[in-house]
């Protein structure tokens, strides 16, 4: 497809901006990685989403749609093409067109209500044809006739019946006229192309269970420029909606409609960042999030290899809706950075990202279990700068807590027994009315809880830390990533002269916003045994941040971005050892 892609040819690092990091060299982009298709599935078995029965298309720019396949390498085969400009997919079932769940399109529910029914049933034409146009040719002479493509097969069908017994009799009125035919149906893998709102069927497509479906493309005429699509999604929470590229329609196991857009990762880029981030951000800031989504998508390919697709359009994978939001802004930073992705040891790496948080980020490992060196936990001091208001809080009855939790004794008391070396918990213990204690870890908590982000604390001032030091959100004191409260016994300080001496009682710590407290008093809101055992009866859970840390901060980049740094220094600030280019 025709793109204008604008090369930046150098980025100098701003003079005075201390980013921990050294800046990395990289090597040239490649912009072609940008017209590479993607697969994303938009109906489909799956989280916020469901598979159709039937699936509207309309054409916003470009005239009629060509019909196909879509090969191996992602590429559309055309076998024919129409010049309407309104269709509709639907499985080979008898289905009716009208509204059911908030759709109106074609549903089996409504087979034997509504007044427009495409049946499974057809007669079909002696001998087979080679190529579509053949087909057509030979099914135009007959009223309601139409092409199919059965395994690669063309043939010539006619009529459209709910019942076997329905196309016995049409079959015995052409046989009187002197019109041989077979009644045929499809497999569990057939689909049909019709007008919308009609019976009309105008191509009907049957993989036989290969996995290639039907490939629709905009505009019967072809031609290279970025046609645009209207595909009615509201099923599943999202309106009629705009979209480039094409669509592949897939039964896949026989099942329901799946339907995934075929789409330039450019193009898809475009319908993510001004989902991810506002178009009205720092362009610096949209550019970090062009490049992180961009290599997000690289590294995650086939994630949902199950459905044929590669990415889903939530936040499972990367939030994408087309051109709903899509802005000149947001498509600028999409350009301007054409086929820059960030590598770690010459692979993509898997971008992760989220809105915000709190002070420091996640190593990948303390929170899904697998390391990987470029996603590693560090204390983030830009992000207070956006001036968010990220905190949050709950709060949980004992009984509640416990019931949330799964144990089968009342929760009485809770205690974080290991924080990273940036003040996020890593794990809890929790203790019950049998005498019995429960270690977590803090992914398993967060995801129990629903908790907004991982960076928390026990009590209503948790959260508060936003300066990155080595305490607890709430304050507690860490030692080499362990809790220290209600006590000094056994700690040892070392002065500047390398004497060491035991700590006496009394000691106190200086934060880093200037706050002094004895260190017997530095419990974070827990008790002298440093247990927290509620709030005024509830136990309250209160932190900052939206996400799970890991990455690159959102808000984080639009306030590095605000401060005067380049998005490949934003991008290697958060992506720790990477490369840029």
């Amino acid at each position: 497809m025709r793109r204008k892609f604008v090369q930046i040819a150098a980025l100098f690092l701003a003079l005075g901006l201390l980013t921990g990091i050294e800046a990395t060299h990289a090597n040239a982009s490649d912009t072609s990685l940008d017209d590479q298709i993607i697969r994303v599935g938009l109906a489909y078995n799956g989280y916020q989403s469901k598979t159709l029965d039937g699936a509207n298309l309309a054409n916003e720019t470009g005239s009629g749609f060509r019909l196909g396949y879509f090969d191996a390498s992602n590429q559309f085969v055309q076998l024919g093409a129409t010049e309407e400009t309104a269709v509709s997919v639907v499985e080979t079932v008898n289905a009716g067109y009208g509204t059911s769940g908030g759709y109106t399109s074609y549903h089996a529910s409504l087979a034997g209500t509504a007044q427009v029914v495409v049946g499974e049933y057809h007669l079909q034409l002696p001998g087979s044809y080679a190529a579509f146009e053949e087909a057509q040719a030979a099914a135009s002479a007959y009223e309601g006739g139409f092409p199919a493509c059965i395994g690669d097969v063309f043939y010539a069908r006619i009529a459209n019946c709910a019942s076997r017994a329905e196309a016995l009799a049409v079959q015995e009125l052409f046989a009187a006229d002197g019109v041989e035919t077979t009644i045929v149906g499809t497999s569990a893998y057939g689909v049909s192309v019709v007008i919308t709102g009609t019976n009309t069927i105008l191509f009907q497509y049957d993989d036989l269970g290969k996995g290639t479906g039907l490939g629709i493309m905009p505009n019967a005429a072809g031609g290279d420029e970025d046609f645009v699509t209207l595909f009615n999604t509201s099923a599943f929470g999202r309106p009629n909606n705009r979209w480039y590229g094409g669509f592949r329609y897939e039964r896949v196991n026989g099942g329901n409609l799946t339907v995934v857009n075929m789409v330039r990762l450019g193009d898809y880029l475009k319908g993510v960042v001004p989902i991810e981030v506002s178009s009205s951000w720092p362009i610096e800031a949209q550019k970090a999030q062009a490049v992180a989504a961009r290599t997000y998508a690289l590294a995650n390919l086939n994630a949902h290899k199950s459905s044929h697709f590669d990415l889903c359009p939530s936040t499972d994978c990367q939030a994408y809706s087309g051109l709903s939001r899509a802005a000149a802004n947001s498509d600028r930073a999409v350009d301007e950075t054409a086929g820059v992705t960030v590598k770690y040891n010459g692979t993509y790496a898997s971008c992760n990202y989220y809105s915000s948080n709190g002070g420091a980020t996640m190593s990948a490992k303390d929170v899904w279990g697998r390391d990987y060196p470029y996603l590693q936990g560090k204390a983030d001091p830009y992000e207070a700068a956006a001036g968010i208001n990220n905190a949050w809080s709950r709060s949980y009855s004992f009984s509640e807590l416990t019931s949330k939790l799964g144990y089968a004794s009342t929760i009485t008391a809770a205690k974080i027994t290991r924080y990273t070396d940036y003040g996020n918990p890593l794990s809890i213990v929790f203790y019950t009315q049998n005498g019995k204690t429960y270690t977590m870890t803090t992914y398993q908590l967060v995801r129990a809880l629903g908790l907004s982000s991982y960076r928390y604390d026990f009590g209503p001032n948790g959260g508060n830390k936003t300066d990155g030091t080595v305490t607890g959100p709430s304050g507690g004191l860490v030692v080499n990533g362990t809790a220290v409260s209600g006590s000094v016994g056994g700690m040892y300080a070392v002065d500047g002269s390398g004497n060491v001496a035991p700590v006496p009682g009394g000691a106190y710590v200086i934060t880093g916003d200037g706050r002094t407290s004895t260190v017997e008093n530095w419990s974070g809101g827990a008790g002298d045994d440093g247990l927290y055992h509620g709030t005024n009866g509830s136990f309250v859970i209160s932190g900052r941040g939206s996400g799970h840390n890991v990455g690159m901060s959102q808000w984080g980049a639009w306030a590095m971005a605000k401060q005067g740094f380049t998005y490949k220094q934003i991008l290697e600030f958060y992506y720790t050892g990477v490369t840029v280019g």
